[in-house]
Parts: C-alpha cells; structure tokens; sequence
C-alpha cells in the first residue's frame, strides 16, 4: 500500500531522491523496515519537500520505536502536511497506541475510518474497540500521574516535543474525572514548552 502512496507522490521530488523513495516502499512492503528506513533516509537528506519524513515515521512504527515515530510524524506535519492521508494517519495512530497514548490514537483513528481499504477499516473497528474498552472507566490518579512522569523523563533529555506528546494526553485524561485530577498543572507544563505538535486532525487542538 505504502509503494502506491509514493506512485502518486514523488512527481515532485529530485530524480535522485526518487529511486531511493521507490526502493524504501518496496522494503517496506516486503517487511523489510530497516532497509525501509534506511532508503527514506537517504532520499531525505536529497530533498523530498518533507514526504519522505512520513515514510520514515512508518518505518519507525513497524520497527517498534513508536516514541521516535511520534517525532517523526510531528516533523512530517509540519514539513509537508498536504502528503498525508489516511493511511499514514493510521500508522500513525499505531504509534500514538504503543505509546500509550490512546486518546491521540482514537482521534487519529476516527478520521482514518474505512478511508484506507476494508482491511486497515476493520483493523481501525479493532482498535477502536480496544481503546474503548480501556477507557471505559474514569482514569485513576496513577494512570494520569504515569503520563506526567513519562513528560518530564522524556523533557529532561530535551524531547520537549515528544513530552508535549504525554501532556497532552494527560489534559485529556484529567478531563474524563470530575476533580480534574492534575489538569492545571498539564496545562501549565505543556504551556511552557516551546515545542509542541500541530494537531491531529483539523485545526483545533484537542
């Protein structure tokens, strides 16, 4: 699937970067993910107007190093928002899902929907219904103190973005409980990043 998203997208890219765009969607669709990797790299630093940043954090997701495919994604928005579609939103709804950030999973999941194929729809249906499941109940106090500790460990080693990440859900998550366990403090946190991801889908942050 991924090889017919590049198909469509590379008539913009340096003839040199194309090869190496052709060549990572063909890794990749063979499951080969760390010579995927290494190929969308590589027409990276050619120059790709920023698609091979989505590539690379689809990648990264199928290599299980879902927090460095948060970054990547977050990158690829800003640097070529018009690339993406529902299939990247998915992987990178995965993402979001094996960091344990499951409202940023659910509202990238809701937008994908049937968008990319029955097969990844039916997986979306899968997913969704597991989040629901999780979410079921009002968040403890230890789950949202978890998504504070996991932002200051991955700010403390200058990831501010990936922290905004973890913030972020913790807002959402203090919003499910009637005290609002921690929710200024998230919000003071995350306001005082300087980095933060553009949101997920439309143009209002959740």
């Amino acid at each position: 699937m991924l090889c017919l998203v590049l198909l469509g997208l590379t008539a913009a890219t340096p003839p040199d970067a194309t090869p190496h765009l052709l060549q990572g969607a063909r890794h990749f669709r063979e499951g080969r993910f760390s010579n995927a990797l290494v190929e969308f790299k590589v027409a990276q630093r050619l120059g790709t107007g920023g698609e091979a940043d989505w590539y690379i954090a689809a990648s990264l997701v199928k290599l299980g190093r879902s927090e460095e495919a948060l970054e990547a994604f977050a990158a690829a928005r800003k640097s070529a928002p018009d690339a993406r579609d529902a299939l990247l939103d998915y992987y990178h709804a995965l993402a979001c899902y094996e960091a344990r950030l499951y409202l940023c999973a659910d509202t990238l999941l809701d937008a994908v929907g049937d968008a990319s194929g029955p097969r990844i729809g039916e997986q979306v249906r899968k997913l969704r219904s597991d989040i629901a499941t999780l979410l079921s109940s009002a968040p403890t106090p230890a789950s949202i103190d978890w998504y504070h500790a996991r932002a200051a460990q991955v700010r403390s080693s200058g990831r501010s973005l990936l922290a905004a990440h973890y913030l972020e859900e913790a807002v959402r998550l203090a919003g499910k409980r009637e005290d609002r366990y921690r929710l200024v403090e998230a919000r003071a946190a995350l306001g005082s990043l300087a980095e933060r991801p553009v949101p997920l889908v439309g143009g209002d942050r959740p």
